[in-house]
């Protein structure tokens, strides 16, 4: 039982879906009026470049056999999906929602360009950085810094924050899929770019 509910977290908070919760928290909260229509449109195309898009990418990518499960067990794997990856995070944060749109979702995406070109980098040193902790901690930090940004409560988003990587760490750990060192680096390279770029918005 343990095991599933451990693995259910991974799924649940699983990298792809990360800058999608990271914006749907942003419009959920923000005083700012979006119209609706405009909103749906945004999260929609967030939707497809973020999660349909790379799923098609890691199926050509396992047709080239650069990929052999989805997992990505090794460093070698993550090369070509984090450098794709960045791509579309840039579009996302350059075309989709530039900083004349929403600067805050614009730094978010550029944000999390920066954890995935960081991530591949790792990757060709041969470095295995836990996606799930990059991607997760940087969207969760992001929202920690939502509440700090509208002056709402900075210690209950921060404990939510502690709570959900301690909870994604024990998971990946309980499946081995990590070691304690590649989550710690999956978590800082997942936090510091949010936290470079957080002065140009907050």
């Amino acid at each position: 039982m343990l095991t599933s509910f451990l693995k259910s977290i991974s799924y649940i908070l699983h990298p792809l879906l990360m800058p999608w919760m990271g914006a749907v928290y942003f419009f959920t909260v923000t005083p700012m009026q979006y119209p609706p229509i405009k909103v749906s449109f945004w999260l929609v195309s967030i939707i497809l470049w973020s999660v349909a898009v790379p799923l098609v990418l890691y199926f050509i990518l396992k047709k080239l056999n650069l990929v052999q499960t989805i997992d990505l067990k090794t460093s070698k794997e993550r090369v070509w999906p984090l450098f794709l990856n960045s791509i579309i995070l840039g579009y996302l944060s350059f075309k989709v929602l530039p900083e004349s749109i929403c600067v805050e979702l614009h730094y978010l995406f550029l944000g999390a360009m920066m954890t995935a070109v960081l991530g591949m980098v790792l990757a060709l040193l041969k470095f295995k950085t836990s996606i799930h902790m990059m991607s997760t901690g940087g969207a969760f930090f992001f929202m920690v810094l939502i509440n700090l940004h509208y002056g709402f409560s900075f210690s209950n988003a921060f404990a939510l924050f502690i709570i959900v990587m301690g909870a994604m760490a024990s998971s990946r750990l309980h499946l081995n899929a990590h070691t304690v060192k590649e989550l710690v680096a999956g978590l800082v390279i997942g936090v510091v770019p949010q936290l470079l770029l957080v002065n140009h918005w907050l």
